[in-house]
C-alpha cells in the first residue's frame, strides 16, 4: 500500500512551549515566594528592633539621683525595666568601665553574643543565630556609654512560619494559574504555529498555478521509494508529460494565457489520474506522474488516456488550444531499480515520443544513444544559425502535361561539421523545443528570399515555396522581416510562397488568419501542405483563402489499388476548383501515379520520380537543362 510520503519538519513546538512555560510559572512561583518571605522577615525584624529601641530609650531617660556616680540605671533598675519573660541581654560600656545585665541568657552565651555584635556594625544583619536559637540585636550610643540590647525571639519564627504555610498555599495557586495560562497559551501558539508550518509545507511543495505537488513532492516520493526498497512486492510507473507547443502559445498569445492553459489542463488530467496515483507539475509545461503498483501493461493504458485527455481543444479567451502532448514512461523495477534514475528514464522516454511524435513512448535502453546525440545537436543550434549551417536543398514541382518546372520547394537540412548532411527528421523538433522557432522562420525567410533574388539575376525566374510553422506567423514582427528583405534583396514577393500544414494551422485558424491576410497582400502566394490530413479542410480552406492545395503523400503512394483514396483525390480536385485554387500532388513517384493524377485534373505534381531534394548547385542545373524522365519527353 502506497502510503504518501511526509515532508521533514522540525518537531512541534508545544512541548517545548509548555516546558517554558511551566518553568516560568516555577521561577514566578519561586520569586513570589522568596520576596514575600522575605519581606514579612524584614517586617518582624523591624518591629522587634523598634521595640528594643524604645526600651533603649526608656533606660537613658530614667532620672538618677545625685547620690549615682554612673550616669545609667543599675542592674536592678534594669532588670524591672526589661521584660524578663523572653533571654535578654543588656551591655553598657564605656571608655572607664561597664555595666553587663543578664536575664534568662548564661554568661557563656552572653559572652558569645557579646563578641559577634563587637564584631558588627551597626549595619550588618540584626539576626545571630546561636545553637539554633534566634537573637535580635540593637546598638545606641550615648555620649561616652555603648548600649548593646540583644534578645531572644521566637516570635519571628512563628510569624515566618504562619507566613511560609500561607505562602506555600498562594504559591500552589499561583503556580496553577500560570501553569493553567502556560497550557492554554501553549496551545494558541502551538496551533497557529502548526496551521504556519502547513502553510509554509504547502508553499514548499506545491505549484502555486495549479495547486498541484512540485519537484520537492516528487523528491519526497522518491525517497520513500529507497526507504522501501526492499519490499520485493514494489512496483510503479513514472509517467513524463510534456506539452508540444506551450511555448509558442506563451510566446504568442502571452503569459496569462499559458497560465489558464496550464491550470486547464491539469484539471483534465486529473480525471485520469485518480488516487493513490500522483500528478505533479514538474516545472513550465512538463507534468510527472508517480502510479504505483502499475504494471508496464496498464502503463501504457494510462499513457494513452494521457495522451488522449491532452490532446483535446481547450477554449480560452475565445481561441480554441490545442497544443498536444507527448507521454513517457518508466517502469520500477523493471526498466531500473534505482529511484534516482528513475526520473531520467521516463523522461528519455517522453522525449523519443516527442521526436517521434508517436503520442507515448515506455522507455526503452536503446533511447540513451539517441538522447545523447539529440543533446549534442540542440547545444549546436545557435552556432548553426550564425554559421548558416542550415541550408536549403530544393525539389521541383512539375507541370506533367508540359514537363515544366513550375517552382521549387526549399527543403531544411543541416551540414553538420562532424555528422554530415542531416534530414528535418533529426532536428526539427530541437528546434521546435528549443525556443528557436521564430529565429529559425525568419532565418529560412532570408534564405529563400536571397536564393530567389540571386536566381532572378542569373535569369532563372521560378518561385520559391518554404514552409512556415503557424507559430511562426504568430512572430509579431514576422512580417516586417519578410518586406524588409524583400527590399534589402530587391525581389518580388510573387517568387515566395509560404507552405502552411494543416494539422498544425488548424489549432489557431482565426487568430493567424489576419497574419495570413497581410502576408498575402505583400503579393506571397499561401498554400495549405499536407491537405486532407486534417479534420477541419473545408472550413480550413474557407478561411485562409488558399492559392494552392497540396494533397498528402498518404493518398498518393497506393492510388492505383486504394478506392478510397482515389476518391479523396478526385473529391480535393473537385474542392480546388470550387475554391478556384491550384491543386500539387505530393509523393509522386511513379508513371502511374502521374497518368491517375492527370486523368483526374490534377496537373502538378512533386515527387521522386521527376526529383529528389537536391542542393542549389544541381538545381540550377536542372532547371537550366529540364533533364527530367523520358515520360515528359
Amino acid at each position: 500500500m502506497f502510503t504518501k510520503p511526509k515532508i521533514l519538519r522540525q518537531a512541534s513546538i508545544r512541548p517545548r512551549l509548555i516546558l517554558a512555560c511551566l518553568a516560568v510559572s516555577l521561577l514566578v512561583s519561586a520569586i513570589y515566594v522568596t520576596v514575600s518571605y522575605r519581606l514579612a522577615a524584614d517586617v518582624n525584624i523591624e518591629s522587634e528592633r523598634r521595640a528594643m529601641s524604645q526600651i533603649v530609650s526608656l533606660i537613658t531617660n530614667i532620672p538618677l539621683s545625685d547620690k549615682q556616680r554612673s550616669p545609667l540605671p543599675d542592674r536592678e533598675v534594669l532588670s524591672q525595666i526589661v521584660n524578663t519573660d523572653v533571654a535578654s541581654f543588656i551591655h553598657v560600656a564605656s571608655t572607664q568601665n561597664s555595666i553587663s545585665s543578664a536575664f534568662r541568657i548564661d554568661s557563656s552565651v552572653s559572652k558569645q553574643l557579646l563578641d559577634i555584635t563587637a564584631s558588627r556594625n551597626d549595619d550588618d544583619d540584626a539576626i545571630i543565630m546561636l545553637d539554633d536559637r534566634c537573637f535580635i540585636w540593637l546598638r545606641m550610643s550615648l555620649g561616652e556609654y555603648t548600649i548593646t540590647y540583644l534578645k531572644e525571639t521566637t516570635l519571628l519564627d512563628v510569624t515566618l512560619h504562619l507566613v511560609a504555610k500561607r505562602l506555600l498555599i498562594t504559591s500552589v495557586i499561583v503556580f496553577w494559574i500560570a501553569v493553567w495560562l502556560a497550557l492554554t497559551l501553549s496551545s494558541i501558539i502551538a496551533k497557529r504555529a502548526e496551521e504556519v508550518n502547513d502553510k509554509l509545507e504547502k508553499l514548499a511543495t506545491h505549484d502555486s498555478l495549479t495547486g498541484l505537488p512540485n519537484r520537492l513532492y516528487l523528491t519526497e516520493i522518491l525517497r520513500s521509494i529507497v526507504e522501501k526498497k526492499e519490499d520485493n512486492n514494489q512496483q510503479g510507473c513514472l509517467f513524463g508529460v510534456d506539452l508540444d507547443k506551450f511555448k509558442e502559445v506563451n510566446d504568442s498569445f502571452g503569459h496569462s494565457t499559458g497560465d489558464k492553459l496550464l491550470i486547464a489542463l491539469s484539471q483534465r488530467i486529473l480525471t485520469v489520474v485518480q488516487p493513490p496515483n500522483e500528478l505533479m507539475r514538474f516545472g513550465g509545461d512538463e507534468f510527472i506522474i508517480w502510479a504505483p503498483d502499475l504494471t508496464i501493461s496498464q502503463g501504457k493504458v494510462l499513457a494513452q488516456e494521457l495522451k488522449n485527455i491532452c490532446d483535446t481543444t481547450i477554449p480560452i479567451n475565445g481561441l480554441e488550444i490545442n497544443t498536444g502532448a507527448s507521454v513517457g514512461f518508466a517502469h520500477f523495477p523493471t526498466h531500473t531499480s534505482s529511484p534516482e534514475t528513475l526520473l531520467s528514464c521516463a523522461d528519455s522516454a517522453m522525449y523519443k515520443a516527442k521526436k517521434q511524435r508517436s503520442g507515448w513512448e515506455v522507455y526503452d535502453e536503446h533511447i540513451v544513444l539517441s538522447n545523447e546525440r539529440d543533446v549534442m545537436l540542440k547545444a549546436g543550434l545557435n552556432e548553426a544559425l550564425a554559421n548558416n549551417e542550415l541550408v536549403l536543398h530544393f525539389q521541383p514541382k512539375v507541370d506533367m502535361r508540359t514537363g515544366e518546372i513550375v517552382s521549387v520547394e526549399g527543403l531544411c537540412r543541416w551540414q553538420h561539421p562532424s555528422l554530415g548532411l542531416l534530414m528535418p527528421y533529426a532536428f526539427i523538433d530541437l528546434i521546435e523545443h528549443s525556443g528557436k522557432v521564430q529565429d529559425f522562420g525568419r532565418y529560412i525567410v532570408k534564405q529563400a528570399i536571397y536564393c530567389a533574388a540571386s536566381w532572378q539575376k542569373e535569369g532563372i525566374r521560378i518561385p520559391i515555396a518554404i514552409n512556415l510553422s503557424p507559430y511562426n506567423l504568430l512572430d509579431p514582427g514576422l512580417i516586417a522581416f519578410i518586406e524588409q528583405t524583400l527590399a534589402q534583396a530587391q525581389l518580388s514577393a510573387h517568387f515566395i510562397h509560404i507552405e502552411l500544414t494543416e494539422n498544425e494551422t488548424s489549432l489557431n485558424i482565426n487568430y493567424i488568419q489576419e497574419a495570413l491576410e497581410k502576408i498575402r497582400r505583400l503579393g506571397i502566394k499561401i498554400s495549405i501542405d499536407d491537405f486532407g490530413t486534417g479534420m477541419s479542410s473545408l472550413a480550413y480552406l474557407d478561411t485562409l483563402k488558399a492559392d494552392t492545395i497540396k494533397i498528402d503523400r498518404t493518398f498518393i503512394s497506393d492510388l492505383e489499388s486504394n478506392k478510397g483514396h482515389r476518391a479523396i483525390v478526385s473529391a480535393a480536385v473537385d474542392l480546388a476548383k470550387s475554391f478556384e485554387c491550384n491543386v500539387v500532388a505530393e509523393g509522386v513517384e511513379t508513371k502511374q501515379h502521374a497518368d491517375l493524377l492527370l486523368s483526374m485534373g490534377c496537373y502538378i505534381a512533386q515527387g521522386y520520380y521527376y526529383a529528389k531534394p537536391m542542393p542549389e548547385k544541381d538545381m540550377k542545373q536542372l532547371i537550366e537543362t529540364g533533364n527530367l524522365p523520358d515520360a515528359l519527353a
